[in-house]
């Protein structure tokens, strides 16, 4: 295992992260209702009058996010180090540009969700709430074909293994939670494909800018005790704006074009400072739906299929979700398996 920095005293937080809510069975996040502020982009200025603690931060080195227990809950994962890396980033910043001209079409503008106002585009194997089952399709054929051209994309593809990569390196035992429930779904849904082979995020999202700033929210559909892989695109000044802002930690992060953060995003209220005027910033992000880890479990049916059969989970909500917390890799573990 490579060696890892000591993390920054401002990575230190009071939070203990197993006290965070989730759901009553723990494979998605408690739904919580969203307010006016919640869909308001906020400057840098903006956050640090709120009181945010301010990380400094090159997009390099790594450095992980460590709660009261010594649980490493997430990761500024930084970049590889190697020379074609900022070339690489560019290749993905115009496919990405792209795809937003041709998804538009003649439309030419972009429409508002909860997460912002810029579009978007995700593929892979998804479950959400009201499906029947799993399933990796695209509502429109154009949608398809983008999504096609964006996944074979040797940089993005880079993007993607480097996700994996770092996520594996912090949290091998929740990597290979992931890792198994994917090898389950593709072997018992052979239609069901991952993005990227050998690589155990279910889900790729391509937020196509050209400003990619995102509102307060959480993805609540993910998996709680899990990760997601988000990298910052674009042209614009990382001390300036796009940073990253975890609320319920307090924190306001620098995140430089290139790097990569991995977050419990079910969990954590997050969002991006504003970036000026005539800059652009694109994202990508890797997930997984909790839900998929549920259909697995449930032996390949829905919660109420499996309970109304006799089924019934093998821990309750309470003790999975500390199990779930049990995958995350503790600081002084990983410390000592470098020595």
């Amino acid at each position: 295992m490579a060696e890892k920095p000591e993390p920054s005293l401002g990575a230190r937080r009071n939070a203990g992260f197993s006290a965070l809510p989730v759901s009553s069975t723990a494979f998605v996040a408690c739904h919580l209702p969203r307010t006016a502020k919640d869909s308001a982009a906020v400057s840098k200025d903006e956050a640090l009058k709120q009181g945010l603690h301010y990380i400094c931060w090159n997009g390099r080195e790594q450095c992980p996010l460590i709660d009261k227990d010594g649980v490493v809950f997430a990761v500024l994962a930084g970049s590889p180090n190697d020379p074609k890396w900022t070339a690489a980033m560019e290749e993905v910043r115009a496919a990405l540009d792209g795809a937003r001209h041709e998804l538009l079409g003649n439309r030419g503008h972009e429409e508002e969700h909860r997460h912002g106002f810029f579009p978007t585009i995700a593929c892979g194997i998804s479950y959400r709430g009201g499906q029947k089952e799993p399933t990796s399709s695209l509502r429109l054929l154009k949608e398809k074909s983008i999504a096609a051209s964006l996944l074979a994309n040797h940089s993005i593809q880079r993007v993607a293994g480097f996700g994996s990569a770092t996520f594996r390196l912090f949290a091998p035992k929740l990597h290979a939670y992931y890792s198994k429930t994917l090898d389950a779904l593709e072997a018992r849904h052979p239609h069901l494909k991952r993005n990227f082979k050998n690589l155990v995020f279910a889900r790729i999202m391509f937020n196509l800018g050209p400003r990619t700033v995102t509102y307060i929210h959480i993805d609540q559909n993910n998996l709680p005790a899990g990760l997601c892989a988000i990298t910052a695109l674009g042209d614009f000044d990382p001390m300036l704006g796009g940073h990253l802002i975890l609320w319920d930690l307090g924190l306001v992060i620098e995140f430089p074009l290139g790097a990569m953060i991995l977050i419990p995003s079910a969990l954590l209220h997050h969002s991006n400072v504003t970036i000026c005027s005539g800059e652009t910033r694109y994202s990508l992000t890797q997930y997984s739906a909790g839900r998929l880890f549920r259909w697995v479990e449930c032996g390949f049916k829905t919660k109420k299929e499996f309970e109304a059969g006799g089924g019934t989970f093998k821990l309750s909500g309470s003790k999975h979700w500390a199990e779930g917390v049990g995958l995350f890799s503790k600081w002084s573990d990983l410390k000592s398996s470098c020595l």
